[in-house]
């Protein structure tokens, strides 16, 4: 069986009657090549089959062309979403991204972070696993965290409390004083930044929500909901979508209707808050700038840290509090 030979930037060149260096430029995104000529070629080198030869490349370079991405637990909906994200980013600066999972063990999270720059990564960028602190000089190559404002070394992140603002308006708005706030792992900096933007305002309203702390998980949240006494409450505020949805299929289990019995707000708007009935009211965060400037600043784009904006999105799972969830069992 004959092999096929690989296509090289020199027959792409031939082929367009361009030089070389025009070629390596439009694959690059780099340097003075007209978007039209840039298309041509990348459509060439599609038909050709053209794959850089990144081995090469590093031997001339000194680079990889390589980003290591660290997630603490990539069985989390939310980090693979991170990871497309970085992904999508890194593609368009002809970058590659190797994942390591910390499976929210710091002993792994320290194995991963020498692992890959022991493998030739470039820069990396980490989501901490909870309770634990990176330190950016410490290593040989660039690091930006994701995580929160109150994390050391942060450079991207969401804003986390105003979220959590938003969501306790929401409530307040709606006409709720009995509030339960599903507040994730008391060691979560991003959990605690979520609850305490919740609490200013519940408290600046006169409200005293209820805390209740717990993992971050869908299972998590279906314990919390077959134990709870709900009569207490008319709505609950989750620290994580995983949190609400598991709190949602246990109250409904128990025979409770959402938001007819209790209103229900999550925090993430992963792909599960769109189909689980009813769709669930949550924070959205902006993934794709936070990877984007992520990648920025381990690539010498930017040299400074951001907070991105939230948006709350406003779905069926919360209403006005009806006359039976605030105690009126005569209510028709």
């Amino acid at each position: 069986m004959s092999e096929t030979r690989p296509s090289s930037i020199r027959e792409i060149a031939d082929r367009l009657g361009v030089s070389t260096a025009t070629v390596s430029n439009a694959l690059r995104g780099k340097g003075r090549v007209s978007p039209a000529l840039a298309l041509q070629i990348r459509a060439e080198a599609e038909t050709l089959g053209y794959v850089p030869d990144h081995a090469a490349r590093a031997l001339r370079t000194g680079k990889s062309n390589t980003i290591g991405l660290l997630v603490p637990n990539i069985g989390q909906p939310l980090f693979p979403a991170f990871a497309q994200a970085i992904e999508r980013a890194a593609k368009q600066r002809g970058l590659a991204v190797l994942i390591g999972d910390s499976e929210g063990d710091p002993a792994q999270q320290d194995f991963e972070i020498r692992n890959m720059i022991a493998r030739g990564v470039d820069a990396l960028i980490i989501i901490p696993t909870r309770g634990t602190t990176v330190m950016p000089k410490s290593f040989s190559v660039p690091v930006a965290i994701i995580d929160s404002a109150a994390t050391a070394g942060n450079i991207a992140a969401s804003d986390h409390r105003e979220g959590g603002r938003k969501v306790a308006r929401h409530l307040i708005e709606l006409g709720h004083d009995k509030l339960l706030v599903l507040a994730g792992p008391e060691n979560s900096l991003v959990a605690r930044e979520r609850v305490e933007g919740m609490c200013e305002i519940f408290v600046s309203a006169g409200i005293q929500p209820t805390l209740k702390y717990s993992d971050a998980t869908l299972e998590a949240g279906s314990v919390l909901g077959r134990e709870l006494d709900l009569g207490r409450f008319t709505a609950c505020a989750a620290a994580y979508d995983a949190l609400a949805i598991g709190f949602a299929l246990a109250v409904r289990d128990r025979g409770y209707s959402i938001p007819q019995d209790i209103s229900l707000t999550g925090f993430d708007d992963l792909m599960w808050a769109q189909i689980v009935s009813p769709p669930l009211t949550t924070v959205r965060q902006d993934l794709e700038a936070v990877a984007i400037h992520a990648l920025s600043f381990v690539t010498g784009e930017a040299d400074a840290s951001r907070i991105f904006p939230t948006d709350l999105v406003v779905r069926q799972s919360t209403a006005r509090p009806s006359a039976f969830s605030q105690g009126d069992k005569n209510a028709e």
